[in-house]
């Protein structure tokens, strides 16, 4: 039965061509609205190939806004322009979640330029040493990033910084270690010696977090690298994008999509719709509370009924106010209640709005008479519509 289901799974259809290109770990050729950092950083870094002097910088911002995959550009591209120039520039990425004190950063640079050495039973400053001579030995440079910083600091201390920073000082060498630190902000800092911080908050890259209009752009190569052609439509991702917005998170979009993607798949559609998104969002972030519905007075039900019940039938992400309307009126007659003015009904999108059921959006120029789009991003149509009816019922 289990080897059943397995192959029936794997011949199934899918909308997707590689869906591992929506995944965190997967860093992308070119990185979208991040170029004017990548500069800065390189603009940072440039001595380490021209003087074979060691630097320092910081990066911060919330989550989802790129400084990891920034990170892991920026050194990948760095050790290969020092190459071109002669000069043997090595990048090393440690996330400080998963190795959280001193001796694991160090046994795992030491694992790095040679798995058998013997490290065990030594401690982290002759680790580190036997890094620092290797470097030498070799003539490397080493970019060393350390991801999360500031909760390894918490967890165990400044020390590591420090070391770091200082590693071929007593010895009278020049440092082959530059770092990049990643943290969410920079609260961290005042727990360091004040050299070490001083250098830091001269190299310090804050990444704002991204519009709407950026994460689209950020979705749309990604789709055509996950996903087969025409699988996703544009209405898809705008609402995606949207909905991520409000945190200005790229991983989370793409959790969205790649989450809408799986209900697309599991449900044998060719293509993502945009209630697959709603379905998505909501199996995500269940932000709808069905208690919401209870406090709605009578015409305001039916008006949310009218805006999900025109949302489902057009498949669309977003409806105009006078469409909504229209709807509405249907949805009056077959209650038999008589339809309220445009001016209370706006009363009641406002309320709507406020408790979060649905979103206002100017539609710009051009739309006289119907100048707002609305939509419902956090909950599947259907089962809303469903609600809604049984509410009406009830009531």
């Amino acid at each position: 039965m289990s080897r059943r289901i397995l192959e029936e799974e794997l011949k199934r259809k899918s909308v997707f061509r590689d869906a591992g290109k929506l995944l965190p770990d997967y860093v992308p050729a070119s990185l979208v609205h991040r170029n004017k950092e990548f500069r800065w950083l390189a603009q940072v870094f440039r001595p380490i190939v021209e003087n074979r002097a060691s630097q320092r910088a910081l990066i911060t911002g919330g989550v989802g806004v790129g400084k990891t995959v920034l990170a892991i550009k920026f050194g990948s591209e760095m050790k290969a322009a020092a190459k071109d120039r002669k000069v043997d520039v090595d990048y090393f990425h440690i996330n400080c979640r998963k190795d959280k004190s001193d001796y694991a950063i160090y046994a795992k640079l030491v694992q790095h330029y040679n798995p058998r050495w013997p490290y065990h039973g030594l401690g982290p400053e002759k680790l580190l040493n036997m890094v620092v001579s290797h470097l030498k030995t070799q003539d490397k440079f080493l970019i060393l990033v350390l991801d999360e910083v500031d909760y390894f600091i918490q967890l165990n201390g400044p020390d590591i910084v420090y070391a770091l920073t200082r590693a071929a000082e007593e010895a009278g060498e020049r440092n082959r270690i530059s770092l990049v630190a990643i943290a969410k902000d920079q609260s961290f800092l005042y727990r360091l010696d004040e050299a070490t911080k001083s250098t830091f908050m001269h190299n310090i890259l804050r990444l704002p977090n991204y519009t709407a209009k950026q994460l689209q752009d950020i979705m749309e190569p990604r789709i055509e690298e996950a996903f087969k052609g025409g699988a996703v439509d544009t209405e898809v991702v705008e609402m995606i994008s949207e909905a991520a917005a409000k945190r200005g998170d790229a991983r989370l979009a793409l959790e969205f999509l790649w989450r809408a993607g799986m209900i697309a798949d599991r449900e044998g559609a060719s293509e993502v719709s945009t209630e697959h998104a709603r379905e998505a969002k909501t199996e995500i972030h269940p932000e709808f509370k069905k208690e919401f519905l209870r406090e709605l007075q009578l015409h305001e039900r039916l008006l949310l009924l009218a805006i999900a019940r025109k949302l489902r039938i057009t498949d669309q992400a977003y409806a105009i106010t006078g469409e909504v309307e229209k709807s509405y009126e249907v949805v009056c007659e077959e209650y038999e209640e008589a339809p309220r003015k445009h001016t209370q009904l706006w009363e009641y999108y406002k309320r709507l709005e406020g408790l979060g059921l649905i979103e206002l959006q100017s539609s710009g120029v051009g739309q006289r008479g119907m100048s707002t789009k609305i939509s419902i991003p956090d909950v599947p149509l259907t089962w809303l519509e469903k609600e809604l009816v049984s509410n009406l019922k009830r009531k």
